[in-house]
């Protein structure tokens, strides 16, 4: 009788660990899984994510006490809202206070892997409960929103905002919506209520959803075999490795490079298994691009390409980005007085560490990235200038560097957040030289300590004033020069030419009549 083989001798014969293959597996399950949903109504879709959904967390990865939790803090967060709502009393301490409850409650789960040693390569709750942080703090602000005046709202809110409170059945679909359960995207609650009611309005669903979905299960698994096929032997770990010492400094440096792809590419692979999922089930639609990139968490190509860390960060796990920037930032910035400043910013930078864990190592990583994406700001301010001159050559060799600045240098700043150990972190760097360091320390040193910044974006000013000044009055001459379409008079051998010009300046008239006899014209002009 053949016998299927068990889970963990293919687990040991792949060389991945066991609760990965069991993420990897529901990721994939869950596409064919969401294909019913397009054609459900919305209490079937609602009853269906939920089983779905505790099937996964229950049945395959024993996660009792994590469920129970993750159900509790959905209902009291409804709870706290219908009660607030019912009082009259809901104003903006109320969605700040279950904000910091959601991420009080996730670091403790956090400081308690920790304590435990539990390792990276377990599945534990944390992760469903880290997206559902962003669902449930953005359903508060988005139902106190939905108390507000419109003209107190930008287009944003606007659109997210909720009027009633929705009932329990349909939060819970909500909160426990199995395409992006496991490891995001959190897609606002208005985006969910659209697509759930979509049968029951009598629409079909939008085309297309089947091919998105087959197109991004094919980009997740090239990434799957290539870190399969290379991610052990182009790690961070081997870094750490006595072998590692005797290769040279620029095999260090291409190792590094790699590396830093290699680790990127196992989070391509599960936000493009996420996003086939929630394309397939019809939801994800974005009918501003008229495609299915709604739930799309990265956008690899500008990652890859991306100038400076700006362009790294907005297309980098996407959905958080705008988590921090709706529920963090832009409510910091109202107690600033509508003007995002240093405390918007730092506040946002610091949920963003608080929400992957109390770990010294992230709170390095993303301290480093908020002085590296100033730096960049400075440098494009201050040195882009110098190559946008006529030459087209010189502009594609400033984007070329830039390119490569910042993927060597991103590759570096990651260490600690891939690593999450300072002394291995130390390490790396030691046997790096520094380089990522001495990269970003010179012209922190030059622009912003040698005060080179102010000096130059003075100069680029001025330069900027003197070219609009020639301008103008190049523009001015021009129009001083153009004229009515002349009027020729003929009479025998003779012509006259009659030209009317208007002075832009004083707006005076100039009527100049030239007359041709044979090859001597003659010329009276009057005004």
């Amino acid at each position: 009788m053949h016998h299927f083989p068990s889970l963990d001798s293919i687990s040991a014969s792949v060389g991945v660990p066991k609760d990965i293959l069991k993420l990897l597996g529901l990721l994939l399950l869950s596409t064919p899984l969401s294909i019913p949903l397009a054609s459900f109504k919305s209490r079937s879709i609602h009853i269906y994510s939920i089983l779905c959904s505790t099937i996964f967390l229950l049945g395959v990865f024993h996660l009792t006490s994590g469920w129970i939790q993750l159900v509790l803090t959905s209902f009291a967060t409804w709870l706290t809202l219908k009660i607030r709502l019912n009082s009259k009393s809901l104003k903006s301490n109320t969605p700040w206070w279950i904000f910091f409850g959601l991420l009080g409650h996730l670091t403790i789960n956090h400081a308690r892997r920790l304590f435990w040693n539990v390792s990276p390569d377990t599945v534990e709750i944390t992760g469903s409960q880290m997206v559902l942080v962003m669902k449930l703090s953005t359903f508060a602000w988005n139902v106190y929103d939905g108390q507000q005046p419109s003209d107190r709202l930008d287009a944003y809110q606007r659109s997210t905002a909720i009027k009633e409170l929705p009932g329990l059945l349909e939060f819970f679909g909500y909160c426990f919506f199995f395409p992006s359960l496991l490891v995001g995207p959190a897609i606002p609650f208005s985006e969910y209520s659209k697509f759930a009611a979509r049968r029951d309005l009598g629409l079909a669903s939008l085309p297309g959803r089947g091919a998105h979905a087959v197109r991004k299960i094919a980009t997740g698994l090239l990434f799957a075999a290539l870190v399969g096929l290379y991610g052990s032997q182009w790690s961070y770990d081997t870094i750490l490795e006595d072998d590692f010492l005797a290769k040279s400094w620029l095999q260090r440096l291409w190792h590094l490079q790699v590396a830093g792809f290699m680790s990127r590419a196992r989070y391509y692979l599960v936000w493009c298994l996420a996003e086939a999922s929630l394309a397939m089930s019809g939801c994800g639609y974005n009918s501003s691009k008229g495609d299915w990139s709604g739930g799309r968490n990265i956008e690899i190509k500008e990652i890859e390409l991306a100038q400076n860390y700006k362009g790294v960060f907005d297309n980098w796990n996407m959905k958080t980005n705008t988590w921090l920037r709706e529920c963090v930032y832009k409510r910091v910035a109202v107690i600033e007085g509508n003007k995002p400043g240093f405390k918007s910013t730092m506040a946002t930078f610091g949920a963003s560490a608080a929400w992957h864990g109390p770990l010294p190592a992230y709170f390095l990583a993303f301290l480093s990235g908020g002085f590296l994406q100033a730096l960049g700001r400075s440098i494009r301010g201050t040195i882009r200038p110098f190559f946008l001159g006529p030459s087209r050559a010189s502009k594609i060799i400033y984007d070329g560097l830039c390119i490569i600045g910042t993927q060597t240098t991103l590759n570096y700043l990651v260490v600690p957040f891939v690593l999450l150990d300072i002394g291995s972190t130390r390490v790396v760097y030691n046997r790096l030289g520094w380089y990522g360091h001495i990269l970003a320390g010179v012209p922190m040193l030059v622009l912003w300590a040698g005060g080179y910044e102010r000096k130059l974006r003075k100069l680029h000013a001025s330069r900027s004033n003197e070219k609009e000044s020639k301008a103008s009055v190049t523009s001015k001459q021009t129009k001083l020069t153009a004229s009515i379409q002349p009027v020729i008079v003929a009479s025998g051998n003779n012509k006259t030419v009659i030209t009317a010009i208007t002075n832009p300046i004083d707006g005076q008239k100039t009527i100049s009549m030239t007359t041709l006899i044979g090859e001597n014209p003659k010329s009276t002009s009057k005004s």
